[in-house]
């Protein structure tokens, strides 16, 4: 029984002790020199090379590599996208662009909404100083409506006089004149 029990345990724990493996993304075809798969590889090249077309034959493509080799491959390992480990590069480094972008924008976001705060401040002062300037006006405007009527008089005054001065001057002339230059 004791052992039947050790044996279960040690099965128990045999999961936990389990080595996770992953099967290679690397895939290495052998360029042939001819459309068949048991001629012998020119050369052989690893996933992401990047191969230029010449024929199509069949399943099998005719093509020319980076140094100038050319041969056939089976098509099934032709693929117009790049590897996955390129793509995700790519994505890893936009991903990174993009970061600094958002850096930058939140930077500027930060400052726009600083310059705005100032902005605001300075409007409210500039408000308060419209409300002074228009107490102001209106203080004016009724000391400049009570005091009206004293230029009115005032003017109405100056007016009789120069009128009174006038008069006199043309009495003195037409006196003048009747007793032929002569000046009382």
């Amino acid at each position: 029984m004791r052992q039947a029990l050790l044996l279960l345990m040690l099965c128990a724990l045999t999961p936990v002790l389990a080595e996770t493996v992953y099967i290679s993304d690397v895939l290495r075809v052998g360029v042939r020199a001819q459309p068949n798969s048991s001629a012998a590889p020119l050369v052989v090249v690893t996933s992401g090379a990047e191969l230029e077309v010449l024929e199509r034959q069949r399943a099998y493509l005719r093509v020319r590599t980076a140094e100038g080799v050319e041969g056939w491959i089976s098509e099934s390992y032709a693929t117009d996208l790049p590897p996955a480990q390129q793509r995700l590069e790519q994505a890893e480094n936009d991903r990174l662009e993009l970061q600094d972008a958002l850096a930058q924008l939140r930077t500027q976001r930060d400052e726009i909404q600083m310059d705005l705060a100032q902005i605001a401040s300075e409007l409210e002062v500039a408000q308060g100083k419209n409300l002074q300037l228009n107490k102001r006006l209106e203080q004016l405007e009724s000391t400049a409506s009570g005091s009206l009527w004293l230029y009115y008089l005032s003017g109405l005054v100056l007016l009789f006089v120069f009128g009174f001065y006038l008069g006199v001057r043309w009495y003195q002339s037409r006196v003048a004149q009747r007793l032929g230059g002569l000046e009382f």
